[in-house]
């Protein structure tokens, strides 16, 4: 058995023992949780600037898309409206020479045809030039890798608006005018350039 001198000698040695160890235990804990709680902060911060650039970074194709569907929807108007003319014509044409008319009926549509196409040119050389620098837009908002579709339909466009206003502003050589002209009003063109901008955009959605 331990003494009362010997158990007193292990008193006045374990109390400052103990003491100095409670005094000094805090001290490395409290320095790992203050660690542990400054990593937990930055990864916090770091997963907040990355969620935050993110959402701005999806907010701006947002806004993008929003941009580039309404300008796409905007040059489709456009052209049907500017084109309305010629589907008219085209298609009062196709009626006369194709369907088994009576001549006063077929003279009628003759002079119907004359009418719209005297009260909405001006319409067609209008919008079709807004409409091309509305698709240039639409273009410009668009990234698209899976076909080159669209961009031919746009250079087509081009091309076919650009042939219109040179035959309207008779800038084009005597010799070259009526093959233009036929190329310009001849409905296969006109088939080629919607084929290939309506296959472009579907294969781009």
């Amino acid at each position: 058995m331990v003494t009362t001198k010997g158990y007193r000698k292990i008193k006045r040695i374990m109390i400052p023992v103990i003491v100095i160890a409670l005094y000094l235990l805090p001290i490395p804990v409290l320095a790992n949780d203050h660690k542990g709680n400054e990593i937990h902060y930055k990864q916090y911060e770091s997963g907040k600037v990355s969620f935050d650039s993110n959402d701005r970074k999806n907010r701006r194709l947002k806004r993008k898309d929003k941009g580039n569907e309404l300008t796409g929807l905007a040059t489709a108007w456009l052209l049907g409206a500017a084109n309305l003319t010629v589907l008219l014509s085209l298609l009062l044409k196709g009626a006369n020479r194709y369907l088994p008319l009576k001549p006063e009926t077929k003279s009628t549509v003759k002079r119907f045809n004359r009418f719209q196409k005297k009260h909405l040119i001006r319409f067609h050389y209008l919008l079709n030039p807004l409409a091309l620098c509305i698709g240039f837009l639409h273009f410009l908002l668009s990234c698209c890798r899976k076909t080159v579709l669209p961009e031919w339909g746009l250079l087509f466009l081009t091309m076919m608006i650009l042939l219109g206003l040179m035959l309207k502003f008779k800038v084009i050589p005597l010799w070259l005018k009526k093959f233009l002209y036929l190329l310009h009003t001849s409905w296969i063109p006109i088939s080629a350039l919607i084929v290939v901008l309506l296959f472009g955009h579907l294969m781009v959605e």
